[in-house]
């Protein structure tokens, strides 16, 4: 026991009179921090880079999420760079891992700047997707993950891109060189009235 007439030690730590107990995450007196990991936006820019943004409570060994929206191309740079990771994409999925072995620390900032050759739809969606992850220092899934956030590209120009400055003319051809004369007429020529 703890002493004469005293109890045996107590809470989590094995402390005489202690009343720590273990956190969400299963850490001894911890603040539940440990064990969460959250992946959002960061800065898009339609000529073809888009910032995903992490914070973790502990070291990331790795990580799978899905972009929608994008013809995604690849990844580089933040803190999945920093770390000597591979970041690879393939349709909506990008996948991020290091061949050595080593991880991101704990923290928050850019975790990877993805690039695209275009912008295939409406909105920009990032989730976990159907079999997304992002793992801890021993390779299992953060108890506590999310991945989440939006961009909206508005209405695609008469050609059907996002980001393009394409009109229809006064023919109703997209991009076309028509304009209406001083009566008002398509291509009319300012005939004499």
């Amino acid at each position: 026991g703890c002493g004469c007439g005293e109890a045996a030690p107590s809470g989590c730590d094995d402390t005489c009179g202690s009343t720590l107990a273990d956190d969400d995450c299963g850490v001894c007196g911890g603040d539940g921090s440990t064990c969460v990991a959250s992946l959002s936006l960061g800065a898009f820019d339609s000529s073809g880079t888009l910032e995903v943004l992490y914070d973790f409570g502990s070291a990331s060994t790795g990580f799978q999420f899905d972009v929608t929206g994008l013809a995604l191309t690849g990844g580089s740079g933040g803190a999945a760079g920093d770390a000597g990771f591979t970041v690879s994409t393939g349709g909506e999925t990008v996948l991020g891992f290091s061949f050595s072995g080593s991880s991101i620390p704990a923290g928050s900032g850019v975790l990877t700047v993805l690039s695209f050759s275009d912008v295939t739809g409406a909105t920009t969606d990032l989730s976990l997707g159907f079999s997304g992850a992002i793992t801890d220092a021993d390779g299992v899934p953060f108890s506590n993950q999310s991945a989440g956030g939006s961009v909206a590209h508005g209405d695609p120009d008469c050609s059907g891109d996002y980001y393009g400055d394409a009109v229809e003319d006064c023919a109703g051809v997209c991009g076309g060189d028509s304009a209406l004369d001083d009566c008002g007429v398509c291509d009319g020529g300012n005939a004499d009235q």
